[in-house]
């Protein structure tokens, strides 16, 4: 099931009812029950206040993730203000200048499964939260936003993730174009991939491309992890950003030029990296800038890897595409 992930511009008083709407609407088509869904509403509703409050202009987004039975909701919260130079009060439970129906970044965090902000002074910040189901596992340690143009109701791009604590494997893809044409291409894609777990990343591909031959086309890449060799393979076509990033390093994996349903390589290569404890998996179509890098935010690799995925939207989103953005903690086995 592919639920849309939604942007919401903040910047006054009506679009935080406008937020909390939104937000309720998602988690009624995810499956929350009513109480959850409260807490849900909620949470949206004092993360837009905050933005609105000490920022004056921000944009949440409602970023829904389904795998099987097992879902979740992420809420980010993203502004470009002044920064919270108190975090610590900023998050005690009760504090709200206020008086918002949650009192304060601190009930979010009671009310979500989990959250984490990042904050710098004159720079802005950073909240996130996730809701997740029932039986989810905590082990799901990435993030993922995936936000259509302005004007379109669908992302053109799409992703894929199968994670355990053996092999996990991470895809993204940019369907040509944006709109509906893009998203067909896209979701084929992730059909095919959905469906070739387990195969060579370079026969993934070759599947991909012919099942694509009927669409637009596509640029992909795809990355699978060996948890227990500490190795990654990887493979791709087109223009989807790729890197390892460990302490100070980073590793850009390398794609083939071509389309996947028009131009394939001639032999496509998949390339194997190894991995070192910690290191953290960057993807993000080209919606982002090609800089984009989390070089320039101290204590950010250390985080959990859904507000590295948030900060990465926020500061080198081009805003004249779908933008995409898969951030995952690669380099240890899942607890």
């Amino acid at each position: 099931m592919r639920l849309n992930h939604k942007s919401i511009a903040i910047d006054d008083k009506s679009t935080i009812g406008e937020a909390r709407r939104a937000a309720l609407q998602v988690a009624q088509a995810l499956g929350f029950d009513e109480a959850r869904r409260s807490d849900i509403g909620i949470a949206c509703t004092e993360a837009a206040t905050n933005v609105l409050l000490h920022a004056t202009r921000g944009e949440l987004l409602l970023c829904p993730f389904v795998a099987g039975e097992h879902f979740w909701l992420d809420i980010f919260a993203l502004d470009e203000g002044p920064g919270i130079r108190d975090i610590g009060r900023a998050m005690e439970d009760g504090f709200s200048s206020i008086g918002t129906p949650g009192q304060g970044l601190g009930a979010i965090a009671r009310l979500s499964d989990e959250s984490s902000l990042y904050s710098s002074p004159d720079k802005g910040t950073v909240y996130w939260c996730r809701f997740k189901s029932a039986g989810s596992s905590s082990a799901a340690a990435v993030g993922l936003v995936n936000v259509p143009i302005k004007g379109e109701s669908v992302c053109g791009d799409n992703y894929f993730l199968k994670i355990n604590a053996v092999q996990s494997l991470y895809m993204m893809v940019d369907g040509l174009g944006h709109g509906a044409g893009a998203a067909e291409a896209a979701d084929e894609a992730v059909a095919v991939v959905s469906q070739s777990v387990g195969e060579p990343t370079s026969e993934i591909l070759t599947r991909v491309h012919n099942a694509l031959k009927k669409t637009r086309g596509a640029a992909m890449s795809v990355a699978v992890v060996d948890h227990e060799r500490r190795i990654v393979t990887y493979a791709g076509v087109g223009n989807i950003s790729c890197n390892l990033l460990h302490g100070m390093t980073s590793r850009s994996l390398v794609s083939q030029n071509g389309t996947l349903g028009a131009v394939l390589p001639r032999v496509p290569q998949e390339y194997t990296y190894p991995i070192e404890p910690n290191t953290i998996l960057q993807m993000f179509s080209d919606g982002l800038v090609s800089k984009a890098s989390l070089s320039g935010y101290p204590g950010l690799q250390n985080r959990h890897p859904a507000l590295a995925a948030g900060i990465l939207y926020r500061d080198f989103n081009r805003r004249r595409d779908d933008a995409t953005v898969l951030v995952a903690k690669i380099g240890g086995p899942l607890a």
